[in-house]
């Protein structure tokens, strides 16, 4: 693995900073799930057990000793749930650092903490800092390897917030031709564009869009996916696209297209289904997913991974009304599951039946469609290069919202614009009662439960 990520739900890494206010060190036990692509762990956040009070033996603003029966209780949770289990404490006001003392606790603890979870990683991690101003370090230690640092922070909730360590060196990013969006967002901002790695699900009208915008914002990593070739009826809404790429896939036209930028970005072109886990676990390295698709088990299986791997999804659609070449209405969606908000199930946005219908094959469909148990396919709807663009463009700009959190905060979970009378509606919404959204013990499971079912509430 060259690269190690912690990501949080907003809640629980709002209770972190809050020992931040204390004056004198605390500790606990983070209970985590993991993803392991190879090319990045992430180890995904799902609650804090705290070092009880009468566990400290010592505490002062700068050391503390702890008795073993201070982490006992979160190692006995986490090897009964399943979870990697992180040791982690704080050095309120102070740098991050580990002190020779922490490097000690670290080598008495990785021990115990293995045996007791069964698994060769020890891992531990150093809030320091302010509320305000936090800062992190923190490290894998695993049996027959190199120590390898955690080198980034993610925090997934109404905000999106991604950090680097503080130990982390700095890149030698020329900002030059970032110039105008650097006078938006500054220096720092610009580089947490760079260091940003999002998944685009669909290379269409949306998709395209989405990507293009991407790439010149300086986004340094995009996978995206799509099953699908280009046909003459797409030319008028994908980016990028000619006459000349009819039957080509979609992914080559819009790679070809955003590689000819020349920033430099790292493109990840992925011919496949979302639906599939081999396709969908491509996706576990990202920042932030954008759903660009209009097929239901897609969305199904992106609204999963936003609370499984606690990725923000940010899922958009275009409706255009027409009748005989006379449009009555023009109506586009921005909705975007995340933890600590409803899902796209519990929002409406796609249909569990057509869901579970859309992962047959062609010939198990058609079976079922004469027997009256699968729908047929549904006559395609108006598009329009304008509408798609714009919804696209509305949905990069309420990311950028999230990340830097500028305008209305926060950011509403699910927005409807009636385009045609230039109309917004931000839409509330409630989680259902035993959905996944509504279970916080469900996130951050990470690779240990797959997002991929088909009993989609459970």
């Amino acid at each position: 693995m060259s690269t190690v990520t912690i990501a949080f739900p907003e809640e629980t890494w709002e209770q972190l900073l809050v020992m931040l206010d204390e004056p004198l060190e605390s500790a606990g036990v983070l209970l985590a799930g993991q993803a392991d692509s190879g090319e990045r762990l992430s180890l995904t956040i799902n609650s804090i057990v705290p070092v009880p009070a009468d566990a400290y033996e010592l505490r002062t603003r700068r050391e503390m000793r702890i008795a073993s029966h201070g982490w006992m209780h979160a190692l006995r949770l986490a090897a009964s749930e399943g979870w990697l289990a992180i040791f982690f404490h704080t050095h309120p006001g102070e740098s991050a650092a580990p002190s020779s003392l922490d490097e000690q606790v670290d080598a008495v603890l990785a021990p115990s903490f293995r045996t007791r979870l069964g698994t060769e990683r020890y891992a531990s991690l150093i809030l320091a800092g302010t509320r305000e101003a936090p800062t992190f370090t923190g490290k894998i230690l695993q049996i027959g390897a190199d120590p390898q640092p955690i080198t980034r922070l993610r925090v997934a909730g109404r905000r999106l917030r991604v950090q680097d360590a503080q130990d982390t060196t700095s890149d030698t990013l020329s900002l030059d031709v970032y110039d105008r969006q650097v006078r938006a967002f500054g220096d720092a901002g610009q580089r947490v564009l760079r260091h940003l790695h999002i998944g685009v699900v669909g290379a269409g009208g949306t998709g395209s869009a989405v990507l293009e915008e991407l790439a010149r914002l300086g986004v340094g990593t995009l996978t995206f996916i799509d099953d699908d070739v280009v046909t003459e009826t797409n030319i008028t809404r994908i980016h990028g696209s000619r006459l000349e790429d009819v039957e080509r896939p979609k992914i080559e036209v819009v790679r070809d297209q955003l590689a000819a930028i020349g920033f430099g970005t790292d493109l990840r072109a992925v011919n496949g289904n979302v639906a599939r886990r081999d396709v969908m676990e491509l996706l576990r390295d990202c920042d932030l997913i954008f759903g660009c698709t209009d097929d239901h088990a897609g969305r199904a299986v992106l609204s999963r991974l936003a609370y499984w791997y606690l990725i923000p999804v940010i899922d958009m659609g275009v409706l255009i009304a027409s009748t005989e070449g006379q449009v009555s209405g023009i109506f586009a969606r921005v909705t975007t599951a995340t933890p600590g908000e409803p899902c796209l199930l519990c929002r409406g946005e796609f249909d569990p039946v057509r869901a579970r219908e859309d992962q047959y094959s062609d010939a198990e469909r058609e079976a079922l469609q004469r027997e009256g148990y699968a729908q047929g396919l549904a006559e395609r709807d108006p598009a329009v290069v304008a509408y798609t663009t714009l919804v696209a463009s509305h949905a990069v700009a309420d990311m950028l919202a999230r990340i830097f959190g500028f305008g209305e905060q926060p950011v509403p979970g699910k927005q409807l614009l009636d385009i045609a009378h230039r109309r917004i509606r931000r839409l509330g919404g409630r989680a259902r009662d035993g959905c996944y959204c509504a279970s916080p013990k469900k996130w951050g499971r990470g690779d240990s439960t797959s997002p991929l079912g088909t009993t989609w509430a459970a």
